[in-house]
């Protein structure tokens, strides 16, 4: 009889089981992502290689934050629709032009986004081109950012047009850039 007993006790052990609420899950050790954080730094713009809130460039202040990401697309007949660069904008509205990252860039593309940035760029001081991306087959890390102007009557002739990519909420303020 206490056989049975236990027998019978085994059997119904797992349904009693079965049927208790789950644990609840243990706190995570890594902090919650605002959604519009996680979207910002991955999507339409995952080539570029800077993303929504970073710095662009040095220094490392509120100022040099990137704001808004914008598309350089070719509308030239071998390279129609294709991306060849970055237009990224700063908290005071200055845009600055950028290469996608090297292995997303050809040849005819780096042609193309150089003649943009000799027609566009503000400063006579800085080189009129991007950088090599690659010496001796080995690629070459470096990225620069160009302070440049386009203004909307020279796309035609540029063979570009840009298209919106990412931007920071309105209205939001921007984290602090040394974290």
């Amino acid at each position: 009889m206490f056989v049975l007993a236990m027998l019978l006790a085994s059997l119904l052990a797992p349904l009693s089981i079965a049927q208790a609420a789950p644990p609840a899950a243990p706190p995570s050790a890594t902090p919650a992502v605002a959604p519009e954080i996680a979207t910002l730094n991955n999507g339409p713009c995952l080539d570029s290689p800077r993303a929504v809130p970073h710095v662009l460039q040095e220094p490392v202040v509120r100022e040099m934050q990137i704001v808004r990401i914008d598309r350089v697309v070719s509308t030239a007949s071998m390279t129609r629709d294709e991306l060849i660069g970055f237009l990224y904008t700063t908290p005071d509205g200055t845009t600055w032009l950028g290469q996608r990252t090297p292995p997303y860039m050809s040849a005819e593309n780096a042609r193309h986004i150089n003649q943009v940035l000799v027609s566009t760029r503000l400063s006579p001081i800085e080189p009129s081109a991007f950088p090599k991306t690659s010496a001796f087959g080995v690629p070459v890390r470096s990225e620069q950012f160009f302070r440049v102007q386009i203004p909307l009557r020279a796309f035609e002739p540029l063979r570009i047009r840009i298209d919106p990519c990412v931007a920071w909420p309105q209205g939001r303020s921007l984290p602090d850039p040394t974290f």
